[in-house]
């Protein structure tokens, strides 16, 4: 560690007077405990001069002496501190000889009555990341890595405790403290993964060579596409195949006007065995026509008719060895996800339908704008922004209103009056629930969409101080510090990220947003950027992205469903659910983390893409699902632009368009 905290260093001009920069590098402390502070944010008032503290409550700030004078301030704040000014001079001074600087904190009344407890399973395992609430409230926690948790309750309170693929559990509070509960599965989840048990074994994956059945690993990298590598927007097969197999050409025949190549190089079309329809995919290997399998069985037909949606594995079998079992050609093995899991009622193996499937065929309403409560109701009768704030002054005193939606709602009415006053009407989220974690990234959300972003920031920096072992809190703040200018800060957060080197938290689930992240922010900001130790390869972007869009939850577990349809009316349907996607959830549940990412770069597909959401959960309204809809166009480009909207997924029961967008490729060389 560093002998001097406060450096004076000398750099050369080009002109003929010295330069200073001022480096400013210390630590910010808890005055009573002496224990670092973290999240604390650092500014020079009037200028844009700032930093923030990392976990070890340490900062760095460095400033071109002419443009600070004496007579300037530096302001410290932290959650639950009393805020802290101080004279540049008085600064530089104590600097000198200290490099601590120390926060009092504020006084608040403390909860007369805490308990606490373990979570188990029914292994006797204890439970990470459970949620534990007393009921009717916004008294909001969860449990550690090792299943405790402490709350603020009364005896007589009754305590909920929730976690994914387990019975909901509720218990009146007596005088027992600390208390053991064990929660029962479900049923939901009946080969969950145990987060602090055994490691899960890897599921193996199968092959229909035609020949039986074949383990996957078995055949080399790059001849195999996995379900989970085919991109969210590939429509069709060819779409999937296009530049991911070596060597294979893809041709299309077009009626009377010979083959359109669709991928690799044109080549002329040898006579098939099979009759070839106008529209038909061939596909050449090595200069041989491939032969199709589709599980197990040969496919003589156009392989765009097979729903990419149905698809578990691809693998393109070319090696001489294994080419011997199909007469020296090169053949495709396509095998569709139910192909060894499907029966019928002898218990035989059923092949899977050849259909397209994905045509889209709904007529679905714009998500609705207009609330009908009673509260909005009353509030429409205003003629006058007097009068609204009126009417909302009576309100917001009456104790059914204290709820997450109703100041939501009236923070969005009250825009078209007062913008600035719908911001602080929203901002009271922050008064009623200022330790729930749910309510306040709901308040977060509705920031952000209003453009607040030093204000989002500072609850971003709350809930990561009450979710310290999330993935989401991290990624959150590296977000909020790009858009607040604390660059340097975003980066280290998104090194540490994808570094894993947050103890106790694994941010894999989050790897392809992150590095496509820290690539555009160094892109778009690397003149403000100490990136000496960042890995070269990260320095250039691997990505162009015409269309990014990224959808943000409020509630880890929450379950839903997300559709995409084409301009070709082909549909993709990506659904956030235990039945659906299990695996990924308990890593969610595991990690704390909740984000998709989704990009539109589909050349083929220019025009209108429909965006479609429905909730599959039924939510009381008191502290419901919120969900973040942000779309970037240009991503990582200078003329970059960013759009923010803040969905009420709990009303969304019925299946709804929440966006439509325009989608106009550009023609520009990269890779992914």
């Amino acid at each position: 560690m560093k002998n001097i905290f406060f450096i004076i260093s000398l750099l050369f001009s080009t002109t003929i007077f010295a330069q200073y920069n001022v480096t400013l590098d210390a630590f910010v402390l808890d005055a009573e405990t002496k224990k670092p502070i973290p999240h604390a944010n650092i500014h020079c008032v009037g200028k844009d001069i700032k930093g923030v503290t990392n976990s070890l409550g340490q900062f760095t700030i460095i400033y071109d002496d002419a443009y600070v004078n004496s007579a300037d301030t530096f302001q410290f704040q932290a959650l639950n501190y009393n805020s802290l000014t101080v004279d540049v001079s008085k600064l530089s001074n104590y600097l000198s000889k200290t490099n601590s600087i120390y926060l009092s904190p504020k006084k608040v009344e403390k909860f007369q009555n805490t308990i606490s407890g373990t979570i188990y399973n029914e292994e006797k395992q204890t439970v990470q990341n459970a949620i534990v609430r007393v009921k009717n409230t916004f008294t909001e926690t969860q449990t550690n890595v090792d299943g405790t948790f402490i709350i603020d309750a009364e005896i007589g309170d009754i305590l909920q405790v929730d976690f994914i693929g387990m019975n909901p559990y509720e218990v009146v509070i007596k005088n027992e403290n600390p208390i053991h509960i064990k929660l029962t599965s479900s049923g939901e989840l009946l080969d969950a993964v145990l987060l602090e048990g055994k490691k899960e074994k890897k599921k193996k994956r199968y092959v229909d060579s035609g020949f039986g059945m074949v383990d996957i690993d078995s055949y080399g990298l790059g001849s195999v596409i996995k379900s989970e590598d085919i991109g969210w927007h590939r429509i069709n097969i060819t779409n999937v195949l296009s530049g991911r197999i070596a060597g294979l050409q893809i041709n299309s025949i077009q009626g009377n006007s010979g083959p359109s190549v669709l991928a690799g190089n044109s080549f002329g079309v040898a006579k098939s065995k099979t009759p070839l329809r106008a529209g038909q995919t061939i596909m050449r290997l090595r200069g041989k026509e491939v032969l199709v399998f589709y599980d197990g069985n040969p496919f003589y037909g156009d392989i765009n008719d097979i729903n990419v949606n149905t698809v578990d594995n691809i693998v393109v079998v070319r090696s001489l060895s294994r080419t011997v079992l199909y007469g020296g050609r090169p053949a495709m093995l396509i095998t569709s996800k139910n192909r060894f899991i499907s029966t019928d009622e002898n218990g035989s193996t059923i092949n899977s339908v050849l259909v397209t499937g994905n045509d889209y065929k709904e007529s679905i309403p714009m998500i609705s704008e207009k609330e009908t409560t009673h509260y909005l109701a009353e509030l429409q009768t205003a003629s006058t922004y007097e009068e609204a704030l009126s009417i909302y002054n009576v309100q917001s005193r009456k104790a059914k209103h204290q709820n997450i939606p109703y100041y939501v709602d009236v923070s969005d009415y009250f825009k078209k009056w007062n913008p600035k006053k719908a911001v602080e009407i929203v901002a009271n989220i922050e008064k009623i629930a200022g330790n729930n974690p749910k309510a306040l990234k709901t308040l977060a959300y509705k920031l952000e969409e209003a453009n607040q972003f030093e204000k989002a920031k500072h609850v971003y920096q709350r809930i990561a101080t009450l979710l310290p072992n999330s993935a989401q809190s991290y990624r959150d703040l590296a977000v909020i510090y790009k858009r607040t200018g604390n660059y340097q800060e975003s980066l280290n957060l998104y090194v540490k990220m994808l570094t894993n080197s947050y103890e106790n938290i694994n941010f894999s689930g989050l790897d392809k947003p992150l590095v496509s992240e820290i690539q555009q922010l160094l892109r778009r900001h690397r003149v403000n950027l100490e990136y000496d130790e960042i890995p070269t390869n990260m320095l250039t972007a691997t990505f162009k992205y015409d269309v990014r869009i990224v959808i943000e939850w409020n509630e880890v577990d929450t379950e839903f469903e997300f559709q995409f349809v084409n301009p070709k009316n082909k549909f993709y349907k990506w659904e956030h659910s235990v039945a659906a996607n299990k695996e990924r959830m308990l890593d969610e549940v595991k990690n704390g983390y909740q984000m998709k990412e989704f990009i539109i770069d589909d050349v083929n597909n220019a025009g209108e893409w429909v965006v479609n959401i429905k909730t599959l959960e039924n939510e009381k309204p008191f502290n419901p699902t919120y969900l973040k809809y942000t779309v970037y166009r240009n991503y990582g480009e200078p003329n970059e632009a960013c759009s923010v909207k803040v969905v009420k997924l709990y009303k969304q029961q019925q299946k709804v368009t929440l966006d439509k967008v325009q989608y106009q490729p550009v023609t520009i060389a990269h890779t992914r």
